[in-house]
């Protein structure tokens, strides 16, 4: 048995794409927006839930995830308000995909999902030596050298 956790590289990815968007947000509202107490009210609500978001929830968020990796079987447990256990024994998936990202190695963006009956298992912001592991443990792709193999 062995825990996964997410990588922290993509907490950080997270908070910078949530800044992007709020400046981007915050100029389209100061151009195409006239009144000033619309632009203030607007802008102090944006940057406010941005905080929230990036300072507070993802930290929560990314603090519950844990993946527990068996022989027979990868448990997923994660939640901030309300907790949520799921377990998928390998013997149930019948395909897999894997989602990487341009530069997954400093993002953190590495995603398995476990296609099974009735259902999916994803497995969020892997590391990607974690997530290569995860695959060979699964044995649902073959893995040789540095190459995800059908």
């Amino acid at each position: 048995m062995k825990q996964y956790y997410p990588d922290r590289h993509c907490l950080t990815t997270l908070r910078l794409m949530i800044t992007a968007a709020v400046i981007i947000i915050l100029s389209a509202v100061r151009y195409f927006i006239p009144i000033e107490k619309v632009v203030i009210y607007t802008t102090v609500g944006v940057i406010a839930v941005a905080c929230i978001e990036m300072f507070v929830h993802l930290p929560l968020f990314f603090s519950s995830i844990s993946y527990t990796v068996t022989r027979t079987e990868v448990t997923k447990s994660s939640g901030v308000f309300i907790k949520v256990h799921q377990s998928v024994r390998y013997s149930s998936i019948q395909y897999t995909t894997i989602i990487s990202s341009p530069f997954s190695q400093y993002t953190g963006f590495n995603f398995i999902i476990f296609f099974v009956y009735g259902g999916q298992l994803r497995l969020l912001f892997l590391k990607q030596s974690d997530a290569k592991e995860i695959i060979k443990i699964s044995g649902s792709i073959d893995i040789k050298g540095d190459k995800y193999v059908p």
